[in-house]
């Protein structure tokens, strides 16, 4: 009997461990993803995964997102070019079936490690003051959404080449901010969508998500306080190395599966 008690005592314990942890992390989360508009999932998706079951952790991050993108583009709205964005919320919608549907030939973690390499050498490029020349910016929101759209569906990285793309373009910190924000709410809220169609919003998603909400909330936030302290120069070089980072760790990620 005592040592039942104690046993379920030590799962109790490491289970408000574990909690914490998920906390800690949703802060983290919330903290960049208030300061670049981006990288929520890039740091929350494999933390929160040791500890809340896949299935679960994937459509808790997407719901926490999209409730960092509200908070965020109250803050910044008034940037947002419908004008440019909305070609690139089309593009990305009519592609990302594609990127599903690539998955049937292609396997999904060679893709990641081939995208990871490119997002870091672009990331690299155009952290060392170099731009690539884009004439036509408005046309060009067409490939960069398909792109974005395409990955998405097959991999669900849809941020690194919107962010490049502003970055390249010499986006000032409130014209990147609110552009992207607007553009991952509408991808957001067409993921959710899925999900429940799917049947992935469970129970227990509910009430995981409602749990990390708060620290998501208090993340943000400082991390909004945070950007506008911040030069364009300094932010754009902290965009530039989050996506250098979502990079290296979507190829480590793509080899230690293609290896095992």
């Amino acid at each position: 009997m005592d040592a039942a008690y104690r046993g379920a005592k030590w799962k109790r314990r490491i289970m408000d461990l574990c909690f914490v942890f998920g906390l800690f992390v949703v802060i983290i989360a919330g903290f960049f993803q208030g300061l670049t508009s981006f990288g929520f999932a890039l740091i929350a998706m494999p933390a929160l995964s040791r500890i809340i079951p896949i299935q679960e952790t994937v459509p808790i991050v997407v719901i926490l997102s999209l409730f960092t993108n509200f908070i965020i583009i109250k803050d910044c709205y008034k940037y947002i070019n419908i004008k440019k964005i909305w070609l690139l919320i089309i593009a990305s919608f009519i592609a990302a079936p594609f990127g599903t549907y690539s998955l049937i030939y292609i396997n999904g973690n060679y893709l990641k490690f081939f995208t990871g390499i490119l997002i870091i050498i672009v990331a690299i490029i155009l952290l060392s003051g170099k731009k690539f020349v884009i004439k036509n910016e408005k046309i060009a929101y067409l490939p960069v959404g398909m792109l974005s759209g395409f990955l998405n569906g097959s991999i669900s990285m849809s941020g690194p080449p919107v962010a490049l793309f502003l970055s390249n373009q010499g986006a000032n910190k409130n014209e990147f901010r609110a552009n992207i924000t607007f553009y991952a709410i509408f991808l957001n809220v067409f993921t959710i969508i899925t999900y429940f169609y799917n049947g992935l919003i469970t129970r227990n998603v509910i009430v995981n998500t409602s749990w990390f909400t708060i620290s998501m909330i208090i993340g943000v936030i400082i991390g909004i306080k945070t950007i506008h302290k911040l030069d364009d120069k300094l932010f754009k070089k902290i965009a530039l190395i989050l996506i250098i980072i979502s990079g290296i760790v979507t190829m480590a990620t793509s080899i230690m599966k293609i290896t095992n």
